[in-house]
């Protein structure tokens, strides 16, 4: 077979993908994500150990883990790990010889070409230590691209951009930051002025700033010793304070704990301290992409967009910078860990692309409820016969169930008639839609009619007069109004998704793998309890749900089943840490990569998100998604009608 892999080698994570033909997909590193920390631990025999398995013999051995290598490439003073001398641009090597290992492993052979990123700022010196490392690791043939222009080329594998067409990409990862200034050509992208860049500056500089914050606030004395327990905990301590900096990402404060010999607290971080931490250096970047902006001779007001790139762009108050500073669209990466890994995968050079060889078979999930003893029938939609909607270029779940997040595809994608008149899950994966019975007691757990493969990624603008075929209705009464680009859904009284009452109408299709679904839906609910929004269905007992909806006023609601009790990050109860808006039309996010779920939202008259949360679950490779939309008076309400209006619902693979 033949592919292209290409490598991140980041300061904190390292990232690959792989490219078959015009296909990017993300290579999975490791056991539990796709990426794996760039920690290397050298033992005192035996051979080396790479990324989370280095990461736990670290915890016990700690003086024989190596981390952060990369910021000392072009540093003639060696690093001392384990007693022994070691060069930073070896201990790249040696990550870089495990992703090759791992990737002819998973594919069968070796890749045909390698694609490395760089900061677009080191110079001639510190990519030919790039290249020795490459060397020293037996790769095949390496070509060195920088990562702004694989972050760029990844957002446009993902939007409509035309020649001449200019971004600013401000790539803030882990150690290092990154500006540049690249406009749009036939062959690809090309730089514009010189990159500004500063290297000591990420997010592990923030991690640093939130350890000092908790341990200042800590008696000294319970900080110092070589006591081995002492060591353990001050580790775990920097753990905890790197899942404090990433929770501020969506919530306004944390409590850290704090557990060491004898001392044992909680120490309470608000988003504003951490802001006020770490605004002074932001501002610098700031001002370096107008360096670069200056430098390509390019106005603020020629950009498309500035594109936010790197694990620690996802920091609200850098997109609250940027936005003001430049005053242009700015985008953050909907995949960051991954992006540029995928960008230079793109940017390989594969002549003679080959199938994957066929992936192992999907194991059946558990059905979401026993089968009724005599199923009812889904109804058949009115309207022209189903579509399987295609996205050109993309990867088909059968050859993949880890495949490319990019941000909404603008164009339309190829529409293939189907003869079936409801789409399925991948074949031999029995997922049950709920249907209402006909004396209109309680739904029932029906197999899906039709057999096939689901479309992967559609956009739906409802620029037609009826709802297109490939939607599942799970109500034979839903009423749907679609007329001059929009999508009208009338809400019965008494609908609901919660424990038994299971009678929300919900309009669902079918992917397998990962995804980014995003929709624009516009809901003025006026009692408690009303709602809309989108949908991942997976059966009764789980599900997540994100909403428009109502409570002493508007709010935004991130609610989730995961085969126990039901779960609020954000609901309309004081305890569920409601998030309050008075915008009723919305453009509402939802991400899967594994069994990760990531949700975010934004008025739909502005440019940013805002994360809701990122949760865990247990999920098959194949779920529905959609929306779905409640109304069930509470708490005394008097029964209202409800409707909820969605102008476009995209989903890209």
């Amino acid at each position: 077979m033949t592919y292209g892999l290409g490598v991140d080698l980041g300061t904190t994570w390292t990232a690959a993908a792989v490219r078959r033909g015009d296909v990017g997909e993300v290579l999975r590193l490791g056991g539990r994500r796709p990426e794996i920390p760039s920690v290397i631990f050298l033992p005192e025999s035996g051979p080396i150990v790479v990324g989370e398995a280095a990461t736990r013999r670290g915890e016990q051995q700690p003086e024989r883990l190596a981390r952060e290598f990369k910021r000392r490439v072009g540093d003639p003073v060696p690093l001392l790990v384990g007693g022994s001398p070691y060069s930073a641009h070896a201990l790249l090597a040696r990550q870089l010889e495990h992703v090759l290992s791992v990737a002819t492993t998973i594919e069968q052979g070796p890749p045909a070409s390698v694609v490395l990123t760089c900061p677009a700022n080191w110079g001639p010196y510190k990519r030919d230590l790039l290249e020795q490392a490459a060397r020293m690791a037996d790769a095949p043939p390496v070509v060195l691209r920088s990562e702004p222009e694989a972050a760029a080329i990844s957002y446009a594998a993902g939007e409509r951009m035309s020649d001449g067409d200019v971004v600013a990409v401000y790539d803030l990862g882990g150690g290092t930051f990154d500006a540049a200034v690249l406009r749009r050509t036939a062959a690809g992208f090309e730089l514009l002025g010189a990159p500004e860049g500063i290297e000591q500056l990420g997010g592990i500089d923030f991690d640093e700033a939130v350890f000092d914050h908790v341990t200042g606030v800590l008696p000294a004395e319970r900080l110092s010793g070589d006591d081995p327990e002492l060591v353990a905990a001050l580790a775990r301590l920097r753990r905890d304070c790197v899942d404090a900096k990433e929770a501020l990402s969506f919530d306004t404060e944390v409590m850290i704990p704090v557990a060491l010999p004898g001392l044992h607290t909680r120490v309470r971080l608000t988003r504003r301290e951490f802001e006020a931490m770490i605004a002074p250096p932001l501002q610098e970047t700031v001002r370096a992409l107008g360096r670069a902006l200056r430098s390509a001779e390019v106005a603020p007001d020629r950009l498309r967009a500035v594109l936010l790139a790197g694990g620690s762009s996802r920091i609200p108050l850098i997109s609250s910078l940027v936005g003001t500073e430049f005053g242009r669209p700015v985008v953050v990466d909907p995949d960051p860990e991954h992006s540029i890994a995928l960008g230079a995968a793109r940017l390989t050079d594969v002549r003679t692309p080959s199938a994957r060889p066929a992936a192992a078979p999907v194991p059946t999930p558990v059905p979401a409820a026993p089968l009724p003893a005599e199923p009812v029938p889904l109804p058949v939609p009115p309207g022209p016969p189903p579509t399987l909607e295609l996205a050109v270029g993309r990867a088909t779940p059968a050859e993949a169930t880890e495949v490319l997040p990019t941000g909404p595809r603008r164009n339309r994608v190829r529409r293939l008639v189907a003869a079936a008149a409801v789409l399925v899950i991948a074949v031999g994966v029995p997922v049950a839609v709920w249907q209402l019975r006909d004396d209109g007691g309680s739904p029932a757990a029906l197999p899906s009619s039709a057999a096939g493969t689901p479309a992967c990624g559609f956009v739906d603008d409802f620029d037609g007069t009826t709802l297109a075929g490939a939607w599942e209705r799970n109500r034979k009464d839903l009423t749907i109004d679609v007329s001059s680009g929009v999508a009208d859904l009338t809400v019965p009284d008494g609908a609901d998704i919660y424990e038994t009452n299971l009678t929300a109408p919900m309009l669902l299709r079918p992917i397998t793998g990962d995804f980014v679904l995003e929709a624009t839906v516009e809901a003025a609910p006026s009692v408690f309890y009303q709602g809309a929004g989108l949908l991942l269905w997976n059966g009764a007992t789980s599900y997540v749900r994100m909403e428009r909806g109502f409570g002493a006023s508007g709010t935004v609601g991130f609610e989730y089943k995961n085969g126990g009790p039901h779960q609020w990050v954000h609901g309309t109860q004081p305890d569920q840490h409601p998030i309050k808006t008075t915008a009723t039309r919305l453009v509402l996010r939802m991400k899967r990569v594994g069994s990760t779920v990531t949700g975010s939202w934004r008025p739909a008259d502005q440019t940013f998100y805002t994360d809701l949360a990122t949760i865990q679950m247990k999920l098959p490779a194949s779920v529905r998604v959609g929306v779905a939309a409640l109304n069930r008076a509470q708490n005394g309400a008097k029964p209202t009608p409800f409707r909820a209006r969605f102008d476009r619902i995209a989903l890209t693979c």
